[in-house]
């Protein structure tokens, strides 16, 4: 996208931050005098200029003053220059207004970091069973913690089980880990249907699902001894 004008107009964007996985609902808010035009083959973009990287976001229009976009994931925690752009018909692209915008690594990051750094570590094990998070708190972590996940780039020959072995390999060979607290037990125990789905997805997720942990039980059975039905049916399919 190339911008031809300078702009000098500015505009007010809710929330003006964000986490570095993105994601989230931003409304961009005009003045009257900087309304955006009714034509409806006008279309209009965001672009985020970072330090090394560049997004742009289509725009939903709300009304003549108000747009929503989708928060994109970033690279890094910096304020970025955030340009609303306008792109005609025939290939111009004019700016309208600007705002700085900052993102942010926030608590479901670092939990993410720690569940990917504490994976088939004991220490790692007792700590995630010593972590106490509320039922309505966890409800709206699933969401956040596994887009988090998502967003963090996986250590090489990671899996879920904390090893680098092939998993395919190991079960050729006949090798089964001894019992262990899992992520995947760490999910079923708090309900988290989104981030066990992300795990079920990585390596060694599905040989964690056979693996009883010490107290002797599947993460299914975990699942089902919390009141986590939904979540159960998903590791026992």
């Amino acid at each position: 996208m190339k911008v031809v004008q300078q702009v000098a107009s500015a505009m007010k964007l809710n929330p003006q931050q964000a986490p570095l996985y993105g994601e989230c609902l931003l409304t961009v808010q005009l003045c009257e005098e900087e309304c955006v035009e009714d034509e409806d083959d006008v279309e209009f973009y965001l672009l985020f200029a970072g330090s090394t990287q560049r997004h742009v976001s289509s725009t939903l229009k709300v009304s003549h003053v108000t747009l929503q976009a989708v928060c994109p994931a970033h690279d890094c925690s910096e304020t970025v220059r955030v340009t609303l752009c306008q792109a005609r018909p025939g290939g111009s692209v004019d700016p309208v207004a600007e705002e700085r915008f900052q993102f942010v690594q926030d608590l479901a990051l670092d939990m993410a970091q720690f569940l990917v750094n504490a994976a088939g570590k004991t220490e790692g094990a007792l700590l995630l069973d010593e972590c106490q998070i509320p039922l309505k708190e966890c409800e709206r972590l699933d969401d956040t913690l596994a887009l988090a996940l998502r967003h963090l780039p996986l250590p090489a020959g990671w899996s879920v089980l904390g090893t680098n072995l092939d998993t395919d390999t190991c079960t050729g060979l006949g090798i089964e880990p001894g019992p262990q607290d899992t992520l995947l037990h760490f999910a079923a125990k708090r309900g988290l249907r989104k981030v066990a789905l992300f795990l079920l997805q990585q390596p060694g997720g599905k040989e964690a699902l056979r693996l009883p942990n010490k107290q002797g039980r599947t993460p299914a059975r975990v699942a089902q001894k919390r009141g986590h039905t939904q979540l159960q049916k998903l590791l026992t399919e």
